[in-house]
C-alpha cells in the first residue's frame, strides 16, 4: 500500500439510523470498487487485531478492520494502522448482536472478503448466532459447534480434563447463594470466582464475566453475587501459586500443524486477564501431552491457546481453554510460529505446512496493558498475584532492563497503532481527570454565586 493511498479517505454513512443498517465506513481507496479485502478482522479494539493485520498486510493480502460502536467511542490503535485499507464502525454485539451481524453482511456484500476473523468471545457468540448465513458467503475460521460448546463451558472442558486424567482445580458449583456457604468451606480461601462461561447474554444483553480472586468470606459472597446476578452459575475455585503457562495449538484435517508454548509473567487483570508481559518456552511436555490431547479428544479445530496453572509442587493445573486467535499472539508471530497465516490458509482451502520449531526465549511486553496493571496494583493490596506496590513499581522499570523485551504494538514500519494506544493509556485518563476537576470548580463557583445571590436578595 502506498502512502498517497493511506491519505485518501472516503466518509460513507447509510441514511437509515436504526441499529439492523446501522454503520459507519472509511475507505482509503478512491471508490468503494477499487478496494480489495481480503480479510475483514473483528474486534479492532482487541491489540491481537493490530498483529494480525499486520501479517497480513505484509503478506501482500486486502485487509478491512471491523470495531464497535463503543469501542470507537475512543481512538482505536488498529484503526491506524498502515496495513488497514478499510475501517468499519458497526453497532455493539452486546446489546444488537443482529445488527452486529446485519453490518458484516453488508460489507461483506461491499467487499466480498475471502475470511472474517472474530478476535471476542462476544463476537464469536454473536457470529455463532447466524453461521450458516455468514458461511454462505465467507470462510470463518471457527471449530465446530460441537467443540465449542464444549470449550465456552469451563464445568464442561474440566470434566472432560478429569475424564481423559489431567489435573484440574478443586471446585464446587455455586448455582445460588444457598451453595456458597458450604463450597467456601470446602475449598478454602484464598479461592478463586469463576462463571461458568466468558460470555453470557441476560436479558438480550451480553457481558464478558471475567475470574476474581477473593481471600474472605465477605469478598467471596459480593463475587459470586455479582456473577450470578448475571444469569451465570458460578464456580469456586481452589488458588494456585505457581507459574501461568499456555500452549497454542493450530490443529486441522486430524493432526497438529503448530504447537507453542509460552509463561506469562504478568496479567491484566492481575488473575485471568491477558499477558501483559509473557516469554515463549521449549515444548514442555507435561503441558503439551495434556494440551494435545484435551484439542483432539474435543476435535478443536483452527487456533486454540490451552491454559495451565502450576501447583506448589509445580504441577500443571488445567485453568481453560480458548478457542480463538489470543491477545499475545504477537509472540508467536515473532518466534516463527505464524498463526494468523495458518488460519488465513486452512479457511481458504490452502495447503498447511507443518511448524516444528521455533525461537525459545523470546519476550513480549504490552506496555499499556502493563501500565494499566501497575496502576490496579495499588487499587487491590492483599489480594493473591498482588505484589506490593513499591515492588510493583521497581519490578516495571527494572524489566525495561533485566527483561528486555519486544514492545507490543510498537513496530519501526508501523508506528501510528503504538503512538494512539500510548496516547489513550497515558493522556485522555488525565484529560478527563482535569475535565471533571474544572466541571467540579465552575459548579462551586456557580454555587457560591447563587448563594450570594440569596443574600444580597434576603438583605
Amino acid at each position: 500500500m502506498s502512502r498517497e493511498q493511506t491519505t485518501r479517505t472516503v466518509e460513507t454513512v447509510t441514511d437509515d439510523p436504526s441499529p439492523s443498517v446501522r454503520l459507519s465506513v472509511q475507505d482509503r481507496a478512491t471508490s468503494p470498487s477499487s478496494s480489495h479485502i481480503d480479510v475483514l478482522m473483528l474486534d479492532a479494539h482487541n491489540r491481537q487485531a493490530v498483529s494480525c493485520a499486520r501479517v497480513y498486510g505484509r503478506r501482500g493480502l486486502g485487509v478491512g478492520l471491523v470495531g464497535c460502536e463503543q469501542d470507537a467511542a475512543a481512538p482505536v490503535p488498529a484503526f491506524a494502522s498502515q496495513w488497514g485499507s478499510v475501517r468499519a464502525v458497526v453497532p455493539d454485539f452486546s446489546t444488537h448482536a443482529d445488527a452486529f451481524v446485519d453490518a458484516l453482511m453488508a460489507l461483506i456484500d461491499r467487499y466480498h472478503p475471502r475470511m472474517v476473523l472474530p478476535g471476542h468471545d462476544g463476537s464469536i457468540e454473536a457470529v455463532r448466532s447466524r453461521r450458516a448465513e455468514l458461511e454462505r458467503v465467507t470462510a470463518l475460521p471457527l471449530a465446530t459447534e460441537r467443540a465449542l460448546e464444549v470449550v465456552v463451558s469451563k464445568e464442561r472442558t474440566l470434566s472432560l480434563a478429569r475424564s481423559l486424567g489431567i489435573a484440574v482445580p478443586r471446585d464446587r458449583h455455586v448455582v445460588d447463594m444457598e451453595d456458597a456457604a458450604d463450597a467456601i468451606a470446602d475449598i478454602g480461601l484464598p479461592a478463586v470466582i469463576k462463571p461458568f462461561r466468558s460470555w453470557v447474554n441476560n436479558g438480550g444483553t451480553g457481558a464478558h464475566l471475567t475470574s476474581e480472586p477473593v481471600t474472605t468470606v465477605d469478598g467471596a459472597h459480593r463475587a459470586l453475587e455479582r456473577v450470578l446476578s448475571q444469569g451465570s452459575h458460578a464456580l469456586l475455585q481452589e488458588w494456585l501459586p505457581g507459574r501461568r503457562d499456555a500452549v497454542s495449538i493450530f490443529y486441522a484435517q486430524d493432526r497438529v500443524w503448530a504447537r507453542f508454548a509460552q509463561t506469562s509473567y504478568r496479567e491484566f487483570p492481575a488473575l485471568g486477564g491477558v499477558s501483559v508481559l509473557c516469554e515463549s518456552l521449549s515444548l514442555l511436555d507435561d503441558i503439551v501431552q495434556p494440551a494435545e490431547a484435551l484439542v483432539r479428544e474435543i476435535g478443536l479445530e483452527g487456533c486454540s491457546m490451552v491454559e495451565f496453572r502450576r501447583d506448589a509442587q509445580g504441577r500443571p493445573v488445567l485453568m481453560e481453554i480458548n478457542p480463538r486467535i489470543g491477545g499475545s499472539v504477537a509472540l508467536a508471530v515473532r518466534s516463527g510460529v505464524n498463526f494468523p497465516n495458518m488460519l488465513y490458509d486452512w479457511a481458504t482451502g490452502q495447503p498447511l505446512t507443518e511448524v516444528k520449531t521455533y525461537r525459545t526465549g523470546r519476550r513480549l511486553r504490552w506496555l499499556a496493558g502493563d501500565i494499566w496493571n501497575l496502576k490496579a496494583t495499588f487499587n487491590y493490596q492483599g489480594l493473591p498475584d498482588v505484589p506490593r506496590g513499591g515492588q510493583a513499581v521497581a519490578t516495571f522499570f527494572l524489566d525495561f532492563i533485566r527483561r528486555p523485551s519486544a514492545l507490543d504494538p510498537i513496530h519501526v514500519r508501523d508506528m501510528r497503532p503504538a503512538f494512539v494506544e500510548l496516547h489513550r493509556t497515558l493522556v485522555m485518563p488525565y484529560q478527563e481527570k482535569l475535565k471533571r476537576m474544572r466541571s467540579k470548580r465552575r459548579a462551586a463557583r456557580a454555587a457560591r454565586a447563587q448563594h450570594a445571590g440569596k443574600v444580597v436578595t434576603t438583605r
